[in-house]
């Protein structure tokens, strides 16, 4: 936002010095600033652009807008405009995803990943870190994870992971680099904190790729059987090492068979933040789920991964992955990817 603003300020200054009165001039960086952010930020940008051309009208220390009816008009027309295109453009990229009819304690929202769907299901559960965002294209980029930390784990310290992902999320942002953006984000945010994730690509032909950031190992299906993926594990992100994992850094193959056996499958590293590798994952439907989950099912966690098969979309697999052990309180979140096109059997 206070980018938008100075570049606004800037292109005031820029036209008075240059002795340019036409609207086109005055409103054209504005508008573009404005229709690329959001639609609150956006209806900012505008008012402010508004205050400088009339300012420049009012008070012609230097030559500034024109003053006459017709280019005031026009600029206030198309400085109007522009936070109805920034929601249309919101509206637009958002409207892939949608919620799914369920159960009132859980969330499930689809979206598209390629020529197949997904399912993000949350719970509002402790430290439940989850943020989908459908590319142009049809990709998708996603993100479950558990926070830790008391300035974390908070409604403001996760809504700003989360916004911090959306932010971020382009066609071009891998999940390594996506992870560096948010290790960064959570030093910020928490000096004693840290999160374990999974970042999820889908591209447009339905190739999957998985980082795995001191969370579970991911969940492939072959067949009507679930197996663990074996994506290597990454340290967590932010400044401090999770409680139980070891001083000295892993192996990943140490980390794949530790989680095999039925274990978190957390990572240890003495830097936190570094390492994390994407690996491609294959299988009819790919499911991640949090560090909470492994911790609330404990060593009997892998066990439960045929639930994955269990159904014929992936909207009621994300939110049966959501149940807690013996009927208890839900864990989430829970992403559940069909990579594929829906099958037609």
């Amino acid at each position: 936002m206070r980018a938008a603003l100075a570049g606004t300020t800037g292109n005031a200054v820029l036209m008075g010095v240059a002795e340019v009165g036409t609207p086109i001039g005055w409103v054209l960086l504005p508008g573009l600033l404005g229709v690329s952010a959001r639609p609150r930020v956006a209806a900012l940008v505008s008012a402010w652009a508004g205050v400088l051309v009339v300012a420049s009208v009012l008070v012609p220390v230097i030559p500034g807008h024109r003053s006459d009816p017709q280019a005031l008009l026009a600029s206030t027309l198309s400085l109007t405009a522009v936070p109805l295109l920034a929601w249309a453009r919101r509206r637009t990229r958002t409207a892939s995803v949608t919620r799914a009819a369920g159960p009132t304690d859980v969330a499930v929202f689809t979206v598209p990943a390629g020529p197949g769907s997904a399912a993000l299901a949350v719970c509002g559960s402790p430290g439940e870190i989850g943020a989908a965002v459908p590319l142009r294209g049809g990709g998708l980029l996603a993100l479950v994870g558990t926070v830790t930390g008391a300035a974390l784990d908070t409604p403001a310290g996760r809504r700003a992971i989360e916004q911090t992902f959306r932010r971020h999320a382009r066609p071009a942002a891998s999940p390594q680099r996506l992870a560096g953006v948010l290790d960064q984000a959570v030093r910020d945010l928490a000096p004693a904190g840290h999160l374990r994730a999974t970042i999820v690509r889908v591209d447009r032909s339905g190739a999957v790729e998985a980082a795995r950031c001191g969370s579970p190992d991911l969940i492939t299906v072959a067949a009507d059987r679930a197996a663990l993926a074996g994506v290597p594990a990454g340290p967590a992100l932010g400044s401090t090492r999770p409680a139980g994992s070891p001083a000295r850094t892993g192996s990943a193959a140490r980390a794949r068979s530790t989680a095999r056996a039925g274990s978190a499958a957390r990572a240890g590293s003495a830097s936190p933040g570094g390492g994390a590798t994407p690996s491609p994952v294959t299988g009819r439907r790919v499911a991640a789920v949090a560090a909470a989950f492994a911790d609330a099912h404990g060593e009997r966690w892998v066990r439960v991964l045929d639930q994955v098969a269990a159904d014929d979309d992936p909207a009621g697999a994300a939110r049966r992955l959501t149940r807690g052990p013996r009927g208890g309180r839900r864990t989430g979140p829970a992403l559940v990817v069909d990579p594929g096109p829906p099958s037609r059997a």
